[in-house]
């Protein structure tokens, strides 16, 4: 799953979409601390993503595809 694949905007995208999207591009689930799941891949910073019944807020989405983007070096694009 690119990170264009998830293009609609709702105000909030289910976790196992976003988690799905992050391990795709080589970042895995580290650790959990209360509704934060915190992925982590070498070489980058951690990226903690909170979840609130199996759903996460669409800015996180942006944010989390802007950060793919960067790591694959601007491969990942919208």
């Amino acid at each position: 799953m690119a990170a264009q694949e998830i293009v609609y905007m709702p105000s909030e995208v289910r976790f196992a979409e976003i988690r799905k999207l992050l391990e795709k591009h080589g970042w895995s689930l580290d650790r959990i601390r209360g509704s934060h799941h915190v992925f982590v891949k070498p070489g980058h910073r951690s990226i903690p993503i909170p979840v609130n019944k199996g759903r996460v807020d669409h800015h996180y989405l942006e944010w989390i595809k802007k950060i793919i983007r960067q790591a694959d070096g601007g491969e990942a694009s919208e």
